[in-house]
């Protein structure tokens, strides 16, 4: 007993998708209609069951031009930049953190309740040091670099 299988993909309406990898004579010919008539390349793809990268590319072979006046894009949307009033507001929001009176401490001498923000400074030994405040339960850092760290540097 032999058992064929055939696997058939569906686009974006339900019908059955073949992909074809020739372009013969008709199939060109339609494709400078419409793009004579302006359609875009992903119109011109569902209705020859293409993909939408082979008909650019055969435009691009072919050097078909697009009729005057249009573009297969349209302008892309230009973002606002964001208001600074947004921004004070919420630097009113945020509660103001206590200065944190602590020594550096050298980064061998760390124990497990001193904040692990790294200072730019170095101790005898070369090495980086540490904060050195009482840290925040649960975290790394004392409530100042906390702060800084986990609320994407809003001080």
């Amino acid at each position: 007993m032999t058992i064929k299988t055939t696997v058939v993909l569906r686009d974006k309406r339900g019908g059955p998708m073949v992909y074809q990898s020739t372009w013969d004579d008709a199939a060109e010919q339609t494709l400078r209609r419409w793009v004579a008539e302006g359609a875009s390349s992903s119109v011109i793809a569902d209705a020859m069951h293409r993909t939408r990268s082979a008909v650019s590319g055969k435009i691009s072979r072919l050097k078909l031009k697009r009729p005057e006046g249009q573009s297969p894009m349209t302008k892309a949307i230009t973002k606002q930049p964001p208001k600074a009033e947004a921004s004070v507001a919420l630097a009113r929001k945020l509660a103001p953190i206590e200065a944190v009176n602590s020594k550096p401490v050298p980064f061998l001498q760390a124990k497990r309740f001193h904040c692990r923000a790294v200072l730019n400074e170095r101790g005898e030994d070369g090495l980086a040091m540490f904060c050195g405040a009482k840290k925040r339960p649960g975290s790394s850092w004392c409530p100042k670099h906390h702060r800084l760290f986990v609320n994407y540097g809003r001080a």
